[in-house]
């Protein structure tokens, strides 16, 4: 539904500069082709920014559920959801979130440039718990320029909060 990024993290290399999002007359003929031709219902949004444009995220919600299509959305940033956006996208036929955590080092964020806190990503994955919309905690990194021993654990330590507020 997008492509490009808002952010410039220090690990990402980057195709297309900026961000833009799909026509979205044009997704629509696109879901009705896949629902009407190949009896599709399930899509996954594979974006590297989902949510970025909270407006435009919220048409693509209502466009899935208008055609009782489930979707999933990855690449989706933790300061673009609230408990306000999961619980519109889970209404509309959202089944998940997956989200570009990193680390559960501050100091790697920092050296990431992430534009993120770790309070930020437990803010966005608690939404979906709390709203019961899926959102697997994966997407770890261990081992860029500046990490230690120090930050290998703090990014466990998240890792066991996240495990112990899983239900």
């Amino acid at each position: 539904s997008s492509k490009g990024c808002v952010a410039k993290c220090t690990f990402c290399q980057r195709v297309a500069k900026g961000y833009f999002t799909y026509d979205l007359a044009k997704l629509e003929k696109h879901v009705i082709d896949l629902k009407e031709n190949y009896n599709v219902g399930f899509v996954l949004f594979t974006d590297e920014n989902f949510g970025s444009n909270r407006k435009y995220a919220y048409q693509v919600a209502e466009l899935m559920h208008r055609y009782n299509m489930l979707w999933f959305a990855s690449g989706v940033r933790v300061r673009s959801v609230t408990d306000e956006d999961v619980i519109h996208y889970k209404k509309n036929g959202c089944v998940g979130l997956k989200f570009g955590i990193e680390t559960g080092s501050q100091t790697m964020l920092d050296i990431m440039e992430k534009k993120c806190t770790v309070a930020d990503i437990k803010k966005a994955l608690w939404a979906c718990y709390d709203n019961g919309l899926f959102s697997l905690p994966t997407g770890f990194m261990i081992g860029m320029p500046g990490e230690n021993f120090k930050t290998c654990r703090e990014s466990g330590k998240l890792m066991g909060e996240i495990a112990a507020k899983i239900k």
